[in-house]
């Protein structure tokens, strides 16, 4: 059996939408591909809403699941709708993005911010690096790294979108160093209940 190293790695947390939004938005991606005519920033990314960012050790991982799983299991599932796009409008590039509705942002940044609140200090200072909060203003990412003549072009191309799913589920995800991309490593159920051998919290 092979051991796992101890080299750092680049992890996040994220929500993963079903595959008919994530076809979606693989469809978006092409579309705006074809008419930038060149790649971009988030072009091959899966559908997805970051919540945070880490780094740590590969050896050092199994622990880190373990304490997400203690904080994410307690909390309850919840509807995420999506309705229309926004940008973000950087000095130097912008991203153009699928926005949820205000309601659902304020289920997403409830539930990370319980994560955040709950999470043991001295593990993360113990265990994690470079680690980010990047819910405060939870979207899905159609493409980063955009001048804005990128994003204009966005709005001619993009303008209504309506969709929705239960989110019953995180994930956690590696950064692929040969694919350039996240991968998927890890799924944590939102089972409104503590983890198994938990006791009950009152939070």
């Amino acid at each position: 059996m092979q051991l796992a190293s101890s080299r750092l790695c680049s992890y996040s947390l994220a929500i993963m939408p079903p595959p008919p939004i994530d076809e979606d938005v693989r469809g978006f991606k092409q579309g705006y591909r074809d008419a930038i005519g060149k790649s971009y920033g988030s072009a091959n990314a899966d559908g997805h809403i970051s919540l945070d960012g880490f780094d740590a050790a590969e050896t050092d991982y199994p622990l880190i699941l373990a304490e997400y799983t203690r904080l994410i299991t307690p909390l309850t599932p919840f509807q995420l709708n999506f309705s229309g796009f926004a940008d973000f409008d950087r000095a130097n590039f912008s991203a153009f993005y699928i926005k949820p509705t205000e309601e659902s942002s304020n289920a997403i940044r409830e539930r990370t911010q319980a994560i955040m609140k709950a999470f043991d200090k001295k593990f993360k200072k113990q265990y994690m690096q470079k680690w980010a909060d990047e819910s405060k203003n939870p979207h899905m990412s159609i493409g980063r790294r955009l001048t804005r003549e990128w994003i204009a072009l966005a709005y001619t191309l993009f303008t209504d979108y309506e969709a929705g799913f239960l989110c019953d589920s995180f994930a956690i995800r590696k950064y692929n160093e040969k694919r350039r991309q996240y991968d998927v490593i890890d799924t944590i159920p939102l089972l409104g209940r503590p983890a198994a051998g938990e006791q009950t919290s009152l939070f």
